[in-house]
């Protein structure tokens, strides 16, 4: 069972945003012999624009935005990481990261185009999740890549499965940074579903959805 992050303990917080029924998509442009490429090229261009602007927005004071990164692209999905430790910061992060798909979600169906969905939950690095470094993946200056794997990783991308157009998925663990900060981002996290987790030591896992507070 994953256990929830405190100041003295490393996490991640993963932040995925995919297309909605991206087959039923694909399979439509090729019947009209049409590239679907330029659908996957605006997700992975404009999508992480949108997000800086709701991140500039969220956090009044640009040194406190947390460091975040690209850390990987999975066919039609980008995933973001961020180490980030606190909870205020971390919730602004997720506030901003929900606006962004809510945005980009509404502007794509407006426009007749397809949907997306988000995710974001939270590994506890040690334990039966940890980084793993890959020395021939280093940066041309030298930086080295490590790679984070684990049972809790695998976790959310069956998580992200349980998402809707336009909404955004997460588990426990940031439901309850969530609640301990929506005052301030004016968000709350609510019941969503809940489903099998062979791979994990808890039999069942539940999710929430990020709403505006309030919302019943």
């Amino acid at each position: 069972m994953t256990g929830s992050a405190t100041s003295d303990t490393p996490s991640v917080m993963f932040l995925s945003v995919d297309m909605v029924r991206s087959k039923q998509l694909k399979t439509a442009y090729i019947r009209r012999q049409e590239s679907w490429l330029p659908l996957f090229r605006d997700l992975f261009e404009t999508f992480p624009l949108i997000l800086v602007g709701k991140v500039a927005l969220r956090f009044v004071d640009e040194e406190q935005v947390p460091q975040y990164r690209v850390w990987k692209t999975l066919g039609d999905e980008i995933v973001f990481s961020t180490l980030e430790r606190e909870d205020k910061a971390r919730a602004l992060l997720l506030g901003a990261f929900h606006d962004a798909v809510t945005e980009f979600d509404s502007r794509n169906q407006t426009m007749g185009g397809y949907g997306v969905k988000g995710c974001a939950w939270n590994v506890v690095l040690g334990g039966m999740n940890e980084t793993i470094a890959i020395p021939e993946m280093a940066s041309a200056d030298g930086a080295g890549y490590e790679d984070v794997i684990g049972p809790d990783v695998d976790f959310g991308f069956v998580l992200a499965k349980h998402g809707r157009d336009g909404h955004t998925i997460i588990d426990a663990d940031l439901a309850r940074v969530v609640d301990g900060c929506d005052p301030e981002i004016d968000l709350c996290a609510i019941v969503h579903n809940s489903f099998d987790t062979p791979f994990r030591l808890e039999a069942l896992a539940q999710t929430f959805r990020l709403a505006p507070r309030g919302e019943p």
